[in-house]
């Protein structure tokens, strides 16, 4: 399918330039953003050699994956949320992962789509606040100069249309899975509509970094 071949190659550039550009100025640089997309990268890789090689017992492994991007993007935004904000943030996370604790069977072999519903519902609470806020407060550099921008941006179109389908997924399988075939064949779109946000975001990052050289 050539979209997944896109999707893949522009997740793998920006893996690529993240890892260049934390060799040349340190993981801080870009908030350690390469951590998320080297994970995310390997995932895709194993997912796709496994479905390669017909084997299909793999899919528990998001669900882990799930319980990383709301910790690892807790830790990212509480980086740049001010520090009246951090509580709050610190009981959400802790809320939510006390839910998938109780409430989800993270450790199944199947996926739990509440998980994905989850860390959507959290990246737009995240995105959201964060642009209040940055537009809120008054800064000389521009919004579209800001990498935590295009990163937040990334994440809300994506979350978005995750949440679209994920949420008639199991309807539509039994109803109409040519429509659902559909969405998920888009799905890859938005991942690389999302991918080439963050490559916008990395440039930022490494233009930030080019400022502040002494």
């Amino acid at each position: 399918m050539l979209i997944q071949f896109i999707y893949m190659t522009v997740l793998f550039i920006d893996t690529v330039k993240a890892i260049v550009l934390a060799g040349k100025k340190g993981l801080s640089s870009q908030n350690y953003i390469v951590v998320y997309l080297f994970i995310s990268l390997a995932l895709e890789l194993y997912g796709h050699y496994k479905i390669y090689v017909g084997e299909f017992d793999f899919a528990y492994l998001f669900n882990y994956y799930s319980i990383f991007l709301i910790l690892f993007f807790y830790r990212y935004y509480d980086i740049i949320f001010p520090k009246s904000l951090k509580i709050i943030s610190l009981l959400i996370v802790a809320s939510l992962l006390l839910y998938i604790g109780l409430f989800t069977k993270f450790y199944g072999q199947n996926y739990a789509n509440q998980l994905g519903i989850l860390v959507c519902f959290y990246f737009i609470i995240n995105a959201l606040v964060w642009l209040y806020l940055r537009l809120k407060n008054f800064d000389k550099e521009r919004i579209i100069d800001d990498p935590h921008f295009w990163v937040s941006c990334g994440l809300l179109f994506w979350s978005i249309f995750f949440i679209f389908r994920s949420i008639p997924m199991f309807f539509l399988k039994d109803n109409d899975p040519v429509f659902l075939n559909i969405l998920k064949t888009i799905q890859y779109g938005v991942n690389t509509v999302m991918y080439g946000i963050f490559y916008i975001a990395l440039n930022k990052f490494e233009n930030r970094s080019k400022i502040r050289q002494p």
